[in-house]
């Protein structure tokens, strides 16, 4: 009989391959292999799919994975649609509902990009629609997505500054939003020279929520940022462990 050391489930939620091929689901291949290298074994969620059928899926995973994509529909958070957003309502809904369902049960959660944008907007914050380049260019397409192209400053006390190593940390962009307020659940551990936040955290420093605004799953082969994948599904071995309760 196997005595291998179950690895944990991780939920991913899909998203359309927007704007070019909308009937086509689509998920980068590094975030799979950031998460799989960290010792998880990922679990694709759709859009689409009803409610019911994505807290079956939560209920049986240790944590919640939030890709990066398209943006979040502003109704969210009070405001009209900006002509530079473009918007996947099918999987707001899917996330939006997923991760309700993750923290009532306490699970940890890690979004990038847009997952750190949902995140906050699903907690009560808002979001910056479109960020036109200044000190800055946010948004480099033009750069292969390995390409460090700016610094963050770490808060000292957080836990990405404790993973990472440092409190100045290079990062990769590829952003035309970011967060503005804050939701209450959450506090803002890094920015950028220009002021904008680049990663936030759970208020509460005893529950695993971290939303990043790089990608580090395209610096993984960067200790400081492949430390957060493995922290990640550290914590989720350990939810694992724990009987599910829900709050």
């Amino acid at each position: 009989m196997s005595s291998a050391v179950r690895r944990p489930l991780i939920a991913v939620t899909l998203g359309h391959d927007l704007p070019g091929q909308p009937a086509t689901l689509r998920l980068p291949r590094s975030y799979v292999q950031a998460l799989a290298k960290a010792g998880a074994t990922p679990i694709a969620i759709p859009p689409g799919v009803d409610s019911s059928c994505t807290r079956q899926v939560l209920e049986q995973v240790d944590g919640l994975f939030l890709p990066g994509g398209v943006d979040p529909h502003p109704r969210s958070f009070g405001e009209e649609v900006h002509p530079k957003t473009t918007i996947d309502e099918e999987l707001d809904a899917l996330e939006l509902h997923a991760i309700t369902c993750a923290v009532s049960m306490g699970m940890p959660i890690l979004g990038v990009c847009r997952g750190s944008q949902i995140l906050n907007v699903a907690l009560g914050g808002s979001l910056i629609q479109h960020l036109e380049p200044g000190t800055i260019n946010h948004y480099r397409p033009d750069l292969p997505l390995s390409t460090e192209v700016h610094e963050v400053r770490l808060a000292d006390d957080s836990r990405l500054a404790k993973l990472s190593g440092t409190r100045l940390l290079r990062v990769n962009s590829l952003h035309h939003q970011a967060i503005s307020r804050p939701a209450p659940a959450l506090r803002v551990v890094a920015q950028s020279e220009d002021g904008l936040a680049e990663a936030v955290e759970a208020l509460d420093p005893a529950r695993w929520m971290i939303g990043v605004q790089y990608h580090p799953e395209e610096l993984i082969d960067h200790q400081a940022h492949s430390s957060l994948f493995d922290d990640f599904v550290s914590a989720c071995s350990e939810f694992a462990s724990k009987p599910r309760g829900t709050t």
